[in-house]
């Protein structure tokens, strides 16, 4: 067994078992699977049983065992859900609580729910923000509900409300229809995100200490421009392969090759490492997800190109040279399948160590790869919305003008027509909540007066929950 304990400190823990020893006693497919071990320690046989079920589709809150989940949650979900699940397990241990019975309003809300907000129940005593206390009492919830179907407790009632939001897609950005979302009453409101970003001095000042890195520089900043000039997520970076960007440049798609090459752009097509539902995991330990296409600027991609042909290939030399023979140097060169290797070692880059070069190199305060995917769409949405500078002239020069006014809403829809058509495409998973941040981000910056409304918002707050993974 590999006691691959979770960061976080609970007298609950996360294990993970091995692989051979999994396949070899004909569990292979819980190969991913995180178990829950109990403060005794001792193996959590009824939360087990529940990840189990929640892994393989076999149970899940909407099917309520109507039917088995074609597509179960993705090994990060299922890590996310583990790690809720012992936090939840701990509590109910130190307040002598019995989790799967505890009443759904006076105890996972009541008391659960207050602790975590006030602080009283946190690793360091302060208040944690609702995106993380909301997960933590969804689980819990999901395993009582779990542990009702399976007869382990009385059927019991969650109050729920309905709401209306307007949905809009980025196939066309004048199809708003109203749609309706139950949600379970009780939950934490989510403070709204606002957007501020590093001046683009401070930004390429972090960005130059990137590149003067001593041997790693040049490979770290590629792969932080790649997230700045496309906005992929630093996994979908880690994961991107040699071929991602074809190899013969003659089948580079080019989707507007009668610009001037500076705005010419690359149509890529990703699927390793995307975010949203898992369709497998492929040999190299990627996670296979939602294929997507990406515009990348046509002189990033001769970057990547060079890079390949060049750096990339005196860093697989030394992963190369640790086989001890002539087949096992052939192997080594076949499985390394991913772009951005590490010059001394010839490695992989992984999520994790993106994340740790980006914040290695002193940056702008909260400067993050995350935050990089939002400076990019709105640098993008402001860049187009130049075009559009008499209509925002003519709304500026008004007095006194209000939300509602045309020309408001005029230029609201041109904005939201940029960001619906041509950055969520490229975002890919992008939230309506996103579309809102974006706007108000815009709006705050030219100072224009815009009331937003929050209905879009309250669908991707409920589906939290329910999608609930790492980024």
């Amino acid at each position: 067994m590999n006691n691959q304990k979770s960061k976080l400190s609970y007298g609950y823990n996360i294990t993970y078992l091995q692989p051979k020893a999994l396949q070899a006693a004909g569990f292979g497919h819980l190969a991913d699977q995180p178990f829950i071990f109990d403060s005794s320690p001792g193996y959590a046989r009824l939360p087990n049983q529940f990840l189990i079920d929640r892994a393989l589709g076999i149970w899940d809150p909407k099917g309520r065992r109507s039917s088995r989940n074609p597509m179960p949650p993705s090994r990060v979900s299922m890590r996310n859900f583990a790690r809720s699940l012992c936090n939840a397990l701990e509590w109910a241990e130190a307040r002598d609580v019995d989790l799967i019975t505890a009443d759904y309003s006076t105890v996972l809300i009541g008391r659960y729910q207050q602790e975590m907000l006030k602080g009283i129940w946190s690793a360091e005593n302060r208040p944690l923000k609702a995106n993380t206390v909301n997960p933590r009492v969804q689980i819990a919830l999901e395993f009582q509900m779990w542990a009702a179907d399976k007869g382990l407790r009385e059927p019991f009632h969650v109050p729920t409300v309905t709401r209306t939001f307007i949905a809009g897609s980025h196939k066309n950005s004048r199809s708003h229809e109203a749609k309706s979302v139950e949600s379970r009453l009780g939950k934490a409101k989510v403070n709204k995100r606002l957007l501020s970003f590093p001046a683009i001095s401070e930004i390429e000042e972090w960005r130059q200490r990137v590149q003067e890195r001593p041997i790693v520089g040049p490979t770290d900043s590629l792969v932080a421009d790649l997230i700045l000039n496309t906005a992929i997520r630093r996994e979908e970076a880690a994961c991107w392969r040699v071929d991602t960007l074809p190899l013969d440049l003659n089948d580079w798609r080019i989707v507007n090759p009668e610009e001037p090459d500076e705005h010419q752009s690359v149509l890529v097509a990703i699927k390793y490492g995307t975010k949203g539902r898992q369709y497998g995991v492929d040999e190299h330990g990627d996670k296979i997800g939602p294929e997507g296409t990406i515009h990348v600027p046509l002189w990033l991609a001769h970057r990547l190109h060079a890079y390949r042909n060049k750096e990339r290939l005196a860093a697989l030399k030394q992963k190369v040279k640790r086989g001890k023979t002539v087949a096992a140097q052939q192997r080594l060169q076949q499985h390394a399948v991913h772009l951005f290797l590490h010059p001394q070692t010839g490695d992989r880059y992984t999520g994790d160590q993106i994340y740790t070069f980006w914040s290695r190199v002193q940056g702008p305060p909260h400067w993050s790869p995350h935050l990089g995917r939002d400076w990019w769409s709105c640098r993008y949405l402001e860049e187009r919305m130049k075009q559009h500078a008499e209509l925002i002239q003519r709304v500026l020069r008004m007095p006194n003008i209000t939300s509602e006014h045309p020309m408001v809403l005029a230029l609201r829809d041109t904005a939201q027509t940029v960001i619906q058509m041509e950055i969520r495409p490229q975002l890919r998973h992008a939230s309506s909540r996103t579309t809102e941040i974006y706007l108000e981000w815009l709006f705050a910056k030219m100072r224009v007066p815009l009331t937003m409304t929050r209905q879009w918002a309250e669908l991707d707050e409920d589906k939290a929950s329910d999608e609930e993974a790492g980024e």
